[in-house]
């Protein structure tokens, strides 16, 4: 039996490189909470994801309610949310264009609150989405910065290897453009099943996202714009992240009102043929 600062943990939910995550109960009794257990963390470091998660709106994340140190590392005690599935899930397979603007809406919305807050989460990947019926929560700010904030000083670049932006490998300050361009990845990803910037290895993806040229062949008619301009290589060029919920919410209410029925000609009038437009790491 385990017990972290008053919970009881009942059973593993999560893994990941650096931390495990555990369904716990308090023991004073009241609702399960998530306990995110970060091996060789330290209190400074639980301390900062616990100021940084407690900035942003509670209603984009598991909103954060403790965080100390123990023997073997550090831990953040969250929000459990009941009926939530992790975003790893979503990989694997392609989502159909009407879920996938819904989604991506629902996505860059809470991006937008986040920057909104003045925070980067500069880890924005599946297994860091806690995702609802129509709902999608980001997690995890373990390397999130304040909107300007310098790097550490310590030569290592801190990232996810296929979601970071090219700004992030170069160990540049980050702006809100960092998630906007992970987004993009993200949304490229569940439209054609690989990775706009797939590699054989960490090198060759550091090469392919330095070279500015994304993979988007299969992308969903009606995406290829703004997955294009969110992977812009240079972060000047890409819209925010309140500008992508309104592109996908203004494309799936277009996707779901119907065309009006077309009116008949009269038989005696001759017309031409109309022209059609054709529109494609912890490292």
């Amino acid at each position: 039996m385990t017990i972290i600062d008053g919970y009881l943990l009942l059973s593993r939910i999560g893994r990941g490189g650096t931390a495990t995550v555990f369904l716990a109960t308090p023991l004073a009794g009241g609702p399960p909470v998530a306990v995110k257990l970060i091996r060789h963390g330290t209190g400074a470091s639980s301390r900062r994801e616990f100021a940084i998660a407690s900035a942003v709106d509670a209603g984009c994340t598991a909103a954060p309610i403790a965080h100390g140190v123990t023997a073997t590392g550090s831990y953040l005690i969250t929000a459990y949310l009941q009926g939530y599935r992790s975003g790893a899930g979503l990989m694997g397979d392609t989502m159909p264009v009407a879920s996938l603007l819904t989604f991506g809406g629902e996505l860059a919305g809470r991006l937008a609150s986040l920057h909104d807050s003045g925070v980067v989460h500069c880890d924005v990947k599946p297994s860091n989405l806690l995702v609802g019926d129509d709902d999608v929560r980001v997690i995890d700010f373990g390397i999130s910065r304040y909107v300007g904030e310098l790097p550490p000083e310590d030569g290592f670049v801190q990232c996810s290897r296929g979601w970071a932006a090219p700004e992030q490998l170069r160990g540049e300050p980050l702006a809100p453009s960092t998630d906007v361009f992970a987004w993009g990845s993200l949304m490229a990803y569940l439209s054609t099943g690989f990775h706009p910037f797939a590699g054989r290895g960490e090198a060759d993806w550091i090469r392919r996202v330095g070279s500015g040229r994304p993979n988007l062949s299969g992308l969903h008619h009606g995406l290829d714009a703004v997955v294009r301009a969110a992977l812009a290589h240079d972060p000047r060029d890409r819209p925010g992240a309140r500008e992508l919920a309104a592109i996908c919410r203004d494309g799936t209410r277009r996707a779901s009102t119907p065309e009006p029925a077309a009116r008949p000609r009269p038989a005696t009038v001759r017309t031409e043929a109309a022209q059609e437009d054709t529109a494609a790491c912890a490292v």
